[in-house]
């Protein structure tokens, strides 16, 4: 199957039975996953786990898609879902790191300056897990505001303005960090 299919296109091959379109599928977002699943548990076994059953869930539940918004807000939902069941049996989160975060080919580049990464470390552990996951998804994974939106179970608008305020908070926390005035 070509690497160049849209995501609409493989499902609609995966709903016909086309189990090559799976591993397009797969393939393009399995790190995406990966890394959302790992904001939200801080453990890279369990990141894992949640990543693979994600697409094991897409396969056997790939015909109840009905096309409504788009296919990787459905992906992240399922995704999302998982870790909050995994959270709902006592799993405890952990902090994670911005190099666990950035495994897997990220979209933008983490600071090569080992120091500058520990500061923003510091900064988004201080922040709610809401904002770590918006600004993990937005500005690490680089989805749309509606991918957000469909992943998390909120408004596109309620998503945008929770990513502004994880940004103006992230850049609070920096600043804190950094001995910085903060910006009004």
């Amino acid at each position: 199957m070509e690497s160049v299919v849209s995501d609409n296109e493989a499902v609609s091959r995966l709903q016909r039975g086309d189990e090559e379109a799976l591993v397009v599928l797969y393939d393009r977002y399995l790190d995406r996953v990966y890394r959302f699943a790992l904001c939200l548990l801080g453990s890279r076994e369990e990141a894992e786990e949640v990543a693979g059953e994600s697409f094991l869930q897409v396969f056997r539940h790939v015909r109840d898609y009905r096309g409504e918004g788009t296919f990787s807000g459905w992906l992240f939902r399922i995704a999302r879902n998982l870790c909050f069941d995994r959270m709902r049996r006592g799993r405890r989160l952990q902090i994670i790191s911005l190099d666990d975060l950035a495994e897997g080919e990220p979209r933008r580049e983490v600071s090569p300056d080992p120091t500058l990464n520990l500061v923003v470390q510091a900064a988004m552990q201080q922040l709610p897990a809401d904002y770590r996951l918006v600004l993990t998804m937005r500005d690490v994974d680089g989805l749309s505001n509606l991918e957000v939106a469909q992943a998390m179970s909120r408004t596109p608008s309620a998503t945008k303005s929770l990513h502004f305020r994880a940004r103006q908070a992230l850049r609070d926390a920096l600043a804190g960090t950094l001995g910085l005035e903060e910006q009004p």
